[in-house]
């Protein structure tokens, strides 16, 4: 038994579709690693568990202002902690580096690697 909200499994099956999208677009197949497969774990138990919270907001006495007041915060903790942890998660690779930038890098490699060298 899936133990995921509505709001999660959406979220996550929007990720997925998006990752989808971008290996149709780069015409690769690109998965999830290891770090982004537990990131996406903890964006789902941070999403199931500001739904729990939401739902015990609105089942709350309106005038119990100091348990209102805890849950609006534990609920924004959690807005927040999901935006940081999406950041993370990317569902397209950079565009490949121009000749011109791997040029240019290769050059300031060169002039750095001399004057450590002679350090």
């Amino acid at each position: 038994m899936d133990k995921r909200s509505s709001e999660a499994k959406k979220l996550l099956d929007e990720l997925d579709a998006e990752l989808a999208q971008a290996s149709v677009q780069r015409r690769m197949a690109l998965s999830w690693s290891a770090a982004e497969r537990e990131t996406l774990r903890m964006i789902a138990d941070t999403v199931d568990r500001r739904v729990r919270l939401a739902e015990l907001f609105t089942q709350c006495d309106p005038d119990d202002i100091k348990n209102r007041v805890r849950l609006s915060t534990e609920i924004r903790q959690c807005d927040n902690l999901v935006s940081r942890l999406l950041a993370k998660v990317k569902t397209d690779l950079p565009e490949p580096e121009s000749r011109r930038s791997q040029k240019a890098r290769a050059a300031v490699n060169v002039r750095w690697d001399k004057e450590r060298a002679a350090g």
